[in-house]
């Protein structure tokens, strides 16, 4: 709520009745994350990422509409995941990033919004203008900035200007989702989803629209869990693993320990689980945590080597920055 309304004002209330007007603007994110999100984000306190061949270019696209905008922040979303940002968004703090995302698209019909925000970590009683702009359907452009420039300004000048030539380019980078990486990185056939979380970049990639189609005819089962299930399963192993074996993406390494890690005389860096309907893997190597969800039918002995052909697939592609 500090990021809408500001910490002085939430510390010293003045007015009861202004505060109650001014908590009225919040009430969309608070739903948002009280009702949830198919967004990581609030979970993972990492910002929600999408990998595509256009990354390039929408960068140079983003530095050119920032620097027609006067501002060193500005970022693009497809369905609600960064596709790309300029240098001063990306050293913006992990929880002032996903807060940012969030407010930029709990307005799914909204066209365009210029909202006050406070940037808790940043800038917690200084408010700056959050401007997000819809290009095309799921692709939506944001600015930060102060007293310039007028919603008014960016929406009949500045936009069309440095966007209306490359809707195409915006078109491929909307067609990576579900799938949110590129084409040509191979991944297992047995693979149904996975959570990709770097806890020093604070970026999260994740995909649960993996492995075989369903064909059209068949009964449901377990091989072709849906992808609202295979988010459900995937993020629940990932809230039994981290914190009581995996360290949390903001906890330090002095940090309180919860009851398993303290009994635990070393850092688990590997875990599974088998259900009867799918089987989970997580490692954690170096300042990457990987949680990857397999068909029932994926040998067992195999998960820990199919999870480590992944994270080398994810992590070294040219155009997957997590």
């Amino acid at each position: 709520m500090d990021c809408i309304i500001g910490l002085d004002t939430l510390v010293e209330v003045r007015s009861t009745e202004r505060l109650k007007r001014e908590t009225r603007l919040s009430f969309g994110l608070i739903d948002t994350l009280l009702f949830g999100t198919d967004l990581l984000g609030p979970l993972t306190h990492s910002v929600d990422v999408i990998a595509t061949t256009e990354t390039p270019i929408l960068e140079s696209l983003l530095n050119a509409f920032s620097e027609a905008a006067e501002t060193q922040f500005a970022c693009a979303f497809v369905r609600g995941r960064v596709v790309a940002a300029t240098a001063g968004w990306w050293d913006l703090s992990p929880f002032d990033s996903v807060m940012l995302s969030l407010l930029c698209t709990h307005h799914p019909k909204s066209t365009s919004q210029d909202l006050p925000v406070y940037l808790p970590k940043a800038s917690p009683n200084t408010p700056h203008r959050l401007l997000s702009l819809k290009v095309v359907e799921d692709f939506t452009v944001a600015l930060l900035c102060e007293a310039v420039p007028t919603l008014e300004d960016v929406q009949e000048q500045i936009l069309p200007s440095i966007w209306t030539g490359h809707l195409d380019t915006v078109h491929k980078c909307i067609q990576t989702f579900p799938r949110n990486v590129p084409a040509q990185v191979s991944l297992e056939n047995s693979l149904l989803a996975f959570i990709l979380v770097n806890d020093e970049t604070h970026r999260c990639l994740s995909s649960y629209d993996l492995g075989p189609a369903q064909p059209p005819d068949a009964p449901t089962n377990a091989d072709f869990l849906s992808p609202g299930q295979r988010r459900l399963v995937l993020t629940s192993f990932y809230k039994s693993t981290v914190g009581s074996m995996f360290p949390h993406a903001l906890q330090d390494d002095n940090g309180a320990d919860t009851d398993l890690r303290n009994i635990i005389p070393h850092q688990p860096v590997e875990t599974y689980l088998c259900a009867e309907e799918y089987k989970c893997y997580a490692l954690h190597f170096n300042f990457h945590q990987l949680f990857t969800l397999f068909t029932p039918s994926t040998p067992t002995y195999s998960m820990r080597s199919l999870s480590y052909s992944t994270l080398d697939s994810l992590t070294t592609d040219q155009f997957i920055s997590v």
